[in-house]
């Protein structure tokens, strides 16, 4: 596995990760003389090394910016790169700002088809909370762009208190998908003390895939109130054939236990 590249911070690109490919492989062959041969054999088809550029768009609301630590991982259909730190912004000095996009770039083995992304803080110094708004990757040596909605806090004192998000892709521009937009439909039981004060989420399953973890949530509203049915409009791209959903919550609030009588899609 050849790197022949700094692993410094000081040095080179900055980065302490390197991801290496192999160029040839050494076996040995037992010959009738009791002897050992050694057989050198280049890889065929190795994999390839992309760059990916990645662009953070923190929100632009009161308190979007954080000084935390960020860390990223990206899946593909081809694996994932592992977890890195975002440590220099290519476009500001102080990163993660509010209202503000900062760019990294990161070599890592071809990942293939980007679906989802973690991100997260280690919510760390004076001010750590987040408003995510998005994060868009563009692969260099494909030019294929994807882009992973949050609009979201990654906090441990705000919405759900979760410092890390699951990310799906939303838009792939190379591919020229258009979104879908689901109606979901909830409708809690009758029973006493069927609502929740919980904060809800559902996944969405079909044949081509899921809508990632979303929150079913509306503006200055009760929701699922016993005997209430709400509705909700989910964009995602299209999931084919339904096959199944998951629907849960996160157990906050003074009554958090719900009779969910069924979903609608």
């Amino acid at each position: 596995f050849p790197c022949e590249r700094w692993l410094a911070k000081s040095e080179d690109d900055g980065q302490t990760i390197r991801e290496l490919v192999p160029s040839d492989i050494f076996t040995e062959k037992l010959l009738k003389d009791g002897t050992l041969k050694q057989i050198e054999e280049e890889v065929e088809d190795p994999l390839e090394v992309h760059t990916y550029k990645i662009s953070v768009f923190t929100g632009d609301i009161y308190g979007a910016g954080t000084d935390a630590n960020v860390f990223l991982n990206i899946y593909g259909d081809l694996g994932d790169m592992g977890e890195r730190k975002l440590s220099k912004s290519e476009t500001n000095f102080n990163k993660f700002e509010r209202g503000q996009e900062d760019t990294f770039t990161i070599e890592a083995v071809d990942l293939g088809i980007l679906y989802k992304i973690k991100i997260r803080h280690d919510n760390s110094m004076f001010s750590p909370d987040w408003f995510l708004e998005k994060v868009e990757i563009l692969d260099e040596t494909t030019e294929e762009s994807f882009v992973f909605l949050c609009e979201r806090w990654l906090s441990k004192k705000k919405e759900d208190k979760k410092t890390e998000r699951t990310l799906y892709e939303q838009v792939h521009k190379a591919r020229s998908l258009v979104p879908v937009k689901y109606e979901t439909i909830v409708v809690t039981g009758f029973e006493k003390g069927a609502g929740t004060d919980a904060n809800v989420f559902i996944t969405i399953y079909g044949l081509n895939g899921d809508s990632g973890r979303r929150a079913l949530k509306q503006k200055f509203r009760n929701l699922f109130e016993r005997g209430k049915t709400n509705r909700f409009y989910l964009e995602t791209l299209d999931m084919g054939e339904l096959k199944k959903v998951r629907i849960e919550h996160d157990n906050s609030g003074l009554a958090p236990g719900w009779l969910v009588e069924r979903v609608e899609i």
